[in-house]
């Protein structure tokens, strides 16, 4: 059996097609699983920001504070945009903070206040200035150290302890942009170098992909 000749210079753009048709649907599948993995994460946080802030709310009606606390917290943390409970597990801290510092109970306030600026912090938007939780928080911590009667040295005053911490706030946005980069880098190396194995498109590939590993790694060290 014979087969028909292929004409000049048809193969190369049948090859080309196939491989666009390829990369479209490789795309269209990773958009989805995206999109599902998203609301699958987003549905989960909803579901464990209400669990948590209405057990805060139990915990505190009764008045156990170690428990009313780490509950609160994690209703704090469980944020995803547009959700009520990451708010109301912050108020819920800040009104155990206030009611712990108008009893003189010292330990409960700093747990509580301190629950709020972790809280704070792991849902802080890069770019964007410190959230009132945060600078309520960081007062509170600075008002019930400041009071204290059993330090060993004076008091520290309440600005001085609010710089402290702030010095203190964890990767700049700078360093978190980076990090980003970095890894957009890297992921993108690598995916040319799945399309196009080889050819000067390949060493370009592999130097990107290198260059985004070593920023990286740099970044990581430098914070």
């Amino acid at each position: 059996m014979t087969t028909a000749p292929v004409e000049p210079g048809k193969g190369a753009p049948v090859a080309d097609a196939e491989r666009r048709g390829a990369l479209g649907r490789a795309v269209v599948i990773a958009l989805l699983t995206f999109a599902i993995t998203a609301g699958i994460a987003t549905a989960r946080e909803l579901s464990i920001g209400g669990t948590e802030a209405a057990a805060a709310d139990a915990a505190a009606a009764a008045a156990n504070w170690p428990e009313a606390i780490a509950r609160g917290r994690a209703a704090a943390e469980a944020y995803v945009p547009g959700s009520p409970w990451p708010d109301r597990g912050q108020r819920r801290l800040a009104a155990i903070g206030h009611s712990a510092e108008a009893r003189n109970d010292e330990a409960t306030a700093l747990l509580a206040y301190g629950a709020m600026r972790t809280a704070a912090m792991a849902t802080r938007v890069p770019g964007a200035s410190p959230s009132h939780w945060r600078v309520d928080a960081e007062e509170g911590l600075a008002r019930v150290a400041a009071a204290r009667q059993d330090v060993a040295h004076a008091p520290a005053t309440s600005p001085s302890m609010i710089d402290v911490m702030r010095r203190g706030q964890g990767p700049s946005d700078a360093s978190l942009a980076a990090l980003a980069l970095s890894v957009a880098a890297t992921i993108g190396g690598l995916a040319g170098l799945a399309f196009r194995p080889s050819g000067p498109r390949a060493v370009v590939a592999k130097a990107v992909a290198a260059g985004g590993f070593v920023a990286y790694a740099a970044v990581v060290l430098a914070n």
